[in-house]
């Protein structure tokens, strides 16, 4: 039996932890992966690492999909963390990938559901093209092999490149990518992927709030005053990889737009990143209220807080 738990009433347990570390300062992490998608780590583990670092607040923003939510948001209430519903939408428009956050988004509401569970299977179906691509380079990996790594739910490029390292074809996920399944390589399959401005109705027919991810890494951020003219909220201007450079240019295109700003470190876990990327990017709560308050005003009433 479901305790439904409204926006209001999980709202006055998160007071209960802002309260107690008033004094202190509070920081947030608003991109971040777990086993779900393409990360290493289940959502619960993702919370508790998120805590073991000092954050005070998350968002599990993994691809395509919601199905680590529930686990994360019980495990907010067992370790006393603000935990904020959210997806990360891989998106393709004018020959580059561009990404889309959205937080707040309501993950039981059925057309949203079936719209994700029709990118999954479609998702599933590359990742079998390519394992055929790289059987007929002689790299003999079965979807068994990939599945150790992940389940049928979601079959993604960094598992197959596990996969791969576990079978010695090659010493690291980055050189399976490099040689063989990244853009251009051998075994590169492209994918389905619906466009950012898709992504930005589904978030706000959702009731959600949509924020472009990681300017920075954008071969032509000409793209942002498009999105903004098709109701993009928000920006990403702190991320683990934009440089201090990237961080000024954002802050003063989410100025010049009027953007409200979020960061995170995108977290998938040491394997997939190579090093350790939590506590690379501590937002400062302010920005947390902000979003918080956005949300409001976009008058969503934010039925996402849910416990079973």
């Amino acid at each position: 039996m479901r305790n439904n738990l409204r926006f209001a009433g999980y709202f006055k347990f998160l007071e209960k932890i802002m309260l107690k570390e008033r004094l202190e300062e509070m920081f947030a992490d608003l991109h971040m992966h777990s086993k779900a998608s393409d990360g290493t780590n289940s959502p619960r583990e993702v919370v508790r690492l998120a805590k073991a670092h000092g954050l005070s607040c998350i968002a599990l923003t993994d691809h395509d999909t919601v199905d680590g939510l529930q686990e994360a948001i019980e495990a907010s209430f067992e370790l006393g963390i603000e935990v904020i519903p959210g997806i990360e939408f891989n998106c393709y428009y004018k020959d580059q990938e561009v990404h889309i956050l959205g937080y707040y988004i309501d993950y039981e509401d059925r057309g949203f559901v079936d719209k994700l569970e029709e990118m999954k299977k479609l998702r599933n179906d590359r990742a079998r093209a390519i394992l055929k691509k790289l059987n007929d380079l002689g790299i003999k990996i079965t979807i068994e092999d990939v599945l150790e790594f992940t389940s049928e739910k979601f079959i993604g490029r960094p598992h197959i490149a596990r996969a791969m390292v576990k079978k010695n074809y090659v010493g690291s996920v980055k050189e399976a990518f490099e040689k063989y399944i990244g853009v251009g390589g051998p075994a590169y399959v492209e994918r389905y992927r619906i466009t950012p401005m898709e992504a930005i109705d589904l978030i706000l027919e959702n009731g959600g709030v949509p924020v472009l991810a990681h300017p920075g890494l954008l071969s032509d951020d000409s793209v942002i005053e498009e999105l903004v003219k098709r109701n993009l909220v928000g920006i990403e201007v702190f991320h683990s990889k934009h440089t201090e450079r990237d961080v000024e240019k954002y802050y003063e295109k989410a100025k010049q737009y009027n953007l409200i700003i979020t960061g995170g470190s995108d977290f998938h876990g040491i394997e997939v990143d190579g090093r350790d990327l939590l506590g690379t990017v501590k937002l400062d709560y302010k920005y947390v209220e902000i979003l918080k308050s956005k949300a409001r005003n976009l008058d969503r009433n934010l039925k996402t807080y849910k416990l079973k």
